[in-house]
């Protein structure tokens, strides 16, 4: 016997609708809210928020561009690392001088199995490599890329906080690194994770003060109105010695050499993330790549103009001071030494905060001074 479903609320009928060649059919009215999503899902906006959500998260900034990104950085670094010493770097792979090692790589992670270390705790070990993604490409989705119309800005989500927003994932990284050197219940990454928590306290509070300078400044936390108030100077000129701080603070952010001692391969292996393989390392590596583009662009918009520039679309120049700034974030790896971990934090707490404060100062005075010129 087949039991009656029974409902919760009533559903009424709506008339019956005439199908030609077809004997009338009657459809259930939905409750609210339910009804006036459907009516919505019909309208000629939802078509158009749809397409354009479509491109964003597909083409730019979303799968697309990132995969494109990455397979440039990977093959830029690996053949800048190697001209610096004297090497060829990738060849073989790809139709010019091995361009897609990095899908190469790829598919051998993809074929490479993923083994849970035996006193693991699953669900975080696990966890930890989604999350770290996840957080990068979320992180994307709230920086403003270039002017659509007096207003309105190319970003996935655009809220007129998003600095707050970016600057509160970002702090974010390091706990998910614990969680990852916690769950794999291994000496080194246990010392990789107590690494993290020592960098982040170190290098947060320099990469704030930083931004407060540029924040004062534009008046405002959104990254679109501190692009538009660089319109006639780049904050590269007043505050230099905030970029100097902001550069270096978000390199340690991104565990970039030299400040990547919460991965120092001759130290500890590979930090927090030692025990993954698979496709986790995978994810964990192409995070970094989108952090190192996540840094670019906030450098790009704080600091260097954004989309302002003579002649090409506000796009193009964006991503060309992206792609020069991401180039200093790479060649680090080849030129420098790495710092050690007493080195790191003498330098967060020493030298860049000092630095920022003053920096600070210098925008306070400015500000005032342009005050009573105005006056």
């Amino acid at each position: 016997m087949v039991k009656a479903v029974s409902f919760p609320f009533p559903i009424p009928s709506l008339p019956e609708i005439p199908i030609p060649g077809l004997p009338p059919i009657s459809l259930p009215v939905l409750p609210p809210p339910f009804d006036k999503l459907v009516a919505f899902i019909q309208t000629k906006e939802f078509a158009e928020l749809a397409v354009d959500l479509g491109l964003k998260i597909l083409v730019f900034p979303g799968l697309a561009f990132i995969m494109l990104y990455a397979i440039l950085a990977v093959w830029g670094e690996r053949k800048l690392h190697a001209r610096i010493h004297l090497r060829i770097g990738p060849y073989h792979v790809g139709p010019i001088f091995g361009l897609f090692q990095l899908v190469a790589d790829g598919i051998k992670l993809l074929g490479k199995e993923i083994i849970t270390p035996e006193r693991a705790h699953k669900l975080g070990y696990h966890l930890a490599p989604v999350l770290v993604m996840a957080l990068s490409m979320i992180t994307l989705a709230f920086i403003p890329y270039f002017p659509v119309a007096p207003g309105k800005y190319w970003a996935i989500y655009y809220t007129e906080y998003n600095l707050l927003v970016i600057l509160a994932l970002m702090s974010l990284r390091p706990f998910i690194m614990i969680l990852a050197g916690w769950a794999s219940n291994n000496k080194y990454t246990t010392m990789g994770a107590m690494r993290a928590a020592f960098q982040l306290l170190a290098y947060e509070v320099p990469l704030m003060l930083a931004m407060a300078s540029v924040v004062m400044l534009a008046g405002s936390f959104d990254l679109a109105k501190i692009v538009e108030s660089q319109a006639g100077m780049w904050y590269i000129g007043p505050c230099f010695l905030g970029f100097i701080v902001f550069f270096v603070a978000t390199m340690a952010e991104i565990c970039r050499r030299p400040l990547d001692i919460i991965t120092a391969e001759q130290e500890i292996v590979f930090g927090p993330w030692t025990e993954y393989t698979g496709m986790e390392y995978g994810l964990i590596m192409m995070s970094e790549y989108v952090d190192v583009a996540i840094a670019s662009f906030l450098v790009t918009m704080l600091f260097l103009g954004g989309w302002h520039g003579p002649g090409l679309h506000p796009l193009a120049w964006v991503l060309i001071k992206m792609g020069v700034v991401s180039m200093f974030f790479i060649v680090g790896r080849s030129t420098w030494p790495r710092l050690r971990i007493d080195q790191l934090l003498d330098a967060g707490w020493r030298k860049l905060i000092p630095m920022a404060l003053v920096q600070v100062v210098v925008v306070i005075a400015l500000i005032y001074v342009l005050k009573v010129i105005s006056a």
